[in-house]
């Protein structure tokens, strides 16, 4: 826990969480999580480390906006992604109807041309 917070990890990526903890105490997550005691412990370290004087309040002040502006932005994203799928159903739905709407026409119309011979344009360069 010290080297980590030291910010001098040797078997993690030195990041301030449990799995990182836990590599670094050579642990999986799993044990990590049931040592009640540590966990609080090194939350508090975490904390503190994060409000402790060394952090001014003008940056305290900015991290909290920060967070506030990626939270608004990943709340966006994931409402155009919301849009976006529900265009595209909705699309996918009208090229359906188009596509069968088109087979019906072009039955009727050869039930009609019996007899008539159709040429097709497809394929050829105009």
């Amino acid at each position: 826990m010290d080297r980590l917070l030291a910010g001098d990890p040797q078997h993690s990526d030195g990041s301030l969480t449990v799995a990182s903890l836990a590599r670094e105490a050579g642990t999986s997550r799993a044990t990590a999580y049931r040592a009640n005691d540590i966990l609080e412990l090194f939350r508090q370290r975490v904390d503190e480390r994060s409000s402790g004087p060394d952090v001014p309040a003008t940056l305290r002040g900015r991290i909290q906006e920060l967070q506030g502006q990626l939270r608004e932005a990943r709340r966006a994203r994931h409402e155009e992604i919301t849009d976006l799928r529900l265009s595209v159903d909705t699309l996918a739905q009208r090229v359906q109807a188009l596509t069968l709407d088109n087979e019906r026409l072009r039955a009727e119309l050869a039930r009609q041309c019996t007899g008539t011979r159709v040429l097709s344009l497809a394929g050829r360069d105009r």
